[in-house]
């Protein structure tokens, strides 16, 4: 590896020392595009957000340090902040598994994926409350679909037309396709 000039290694202690970062990308002749970000991990993932311009021009980074004097950081650097940017998850994977530490409590699950759960298990799901005024209009629909989960009319179910327009038909909708799933896993078992 090549000697590094001492003005190059000065220019990287300040950017070691830089109190924030600033992504810089000309997109015209008068326009430019100027984000700041707290850390060079973060001003990397800036520049890729802002990405190439038409004529090929690539965001710039510069440190900015605690007195005000800005550094453009080397590509080189940008390129190995990117590997270890990818090669922390995989070390911290490793650490985390092979540490021996008890694994992390899984998120308990919403309502709707239980009742998800509980019907592709055959559990029929609940009606939807249809009893504020704004469903009036569709709650004959969903005694209509409620009267044939009941039957187990699996053809009914999937034949009966439901135009989901508003919140309302959504909910019948869901309750019957949840339906239609429970009641072929009840036939599946039994």
């Amino acid at each position: 590896m090549p000697k590094q000039h001492p003005a190059d290694a000065a220019d990287i202690a300040k950017i070691a020392q830089a109190t924030h970062f600033n992504v810089h990308l000309r997109t015209g002749p008068h326009e430019k595009v100027n984000r700041r970000a707290k850390t060079l991990a973060a001003a990397i993932k800036v520049a890729d957000r802002l990405g190439k311009t038409a004529g090929g021009r690539q965001p710039m980074i510069y440190a900015i340090a605690a007195d005000g004097a800005t550094v453009h950081v080397p590509v080189a650097m940008i390129a190995q902040a990117r590997r270890e940017a990818a090669a922390a998850p995989r070390r911290a994977a490793g650490a985390r598994s092979g540490a021996g530490q008890p694994a992390k409590a899984s998120r308990p699950k919403g309502r709707r994926a239980e009742i998800a759960e509980s019907a592709a298990k055959g559990i029929l799901p609940p009606a939807p409350d249809f009893s504020a005024p704004t469903h009036a209009r569709f709650r004959k629909k969903l005694d209509a679909v409620v009267e044939m989960v009941k039957a187990g009319d699996l053809e009914g179910l999937r034949a009966f037309h439901i135009n989901p327009v508003s919140s309302s038909p959504k909910a019948i909708a869901k309750y019957r396709d949840l339906a239609v799933i429970a009641l072929k896993a009840k036939r599946g078992a039994g």
